[in-house]
């Protein structure tokens, strides 16, 4: 199983809908290709997991990155895991906001990565996160 990472900076301010349209569209693809994953919007960008098979997940973060609600595409974690972390959600999905509740480790995280801030080796962290995220999370958002 593939497990992809990345972040990036929203070209301007993102509506409900625009976000909802995202979604929409996520869901239908990622449920065809077999994809799962994690969509955090955050201020004024995006910190994303894609898990699947690699060909699934490799296509589907090249048609994201090509998209032009965002920039500075960065990948931060791409690697083989045992099992799906977010294997219930064909994309998982929260708007946070500096006001969210236990959510100051993601902006810093997510500001630094866009910034190309954080060495390869501290890529781990996101993964941490995110996994502690899931726990706490979980079911709250899936679809």
């Amino acid at each position: 199983m593939h497990q992809l990472v990345y972040v990036s900076a929203a070209t301007s301010v993102m509506s409900s809908a625009d976000l909802n349209d995202i979604l929409d569209v996520s869901r239908r693809n990622n449920r065809a290709s077999g994809v799962t994953g994690l969509l955090l919007h955050i201020e004024k960008g995006f910190l994303q997991v894609l898990e699947g098979p690699e060909a699934a997940v490799t296509e589907t973060y090249a048609r994201i990155s090509r998209d032009s609600r965002h920039f500075n595409c960065r990948v931060m974690i791409q690697q083989e895991v045992e099992q799906r972390l977010f294997g219930d959600w064909s994309m998982g999905f929260d708007h946070l906001t500096p006001e969210t509740a236990g959510t100051a480790n993601v902006f810093a995280i997510t500001h630094d990565a866009v910034n190309n801030l954080i060495a390869p080796g501290k890529a781990a962290e996101i993964a941490i996160f995110l996994k502690s995220f899931y726990q706490v999370h979980a079911g709250r958002f899936a679809a």
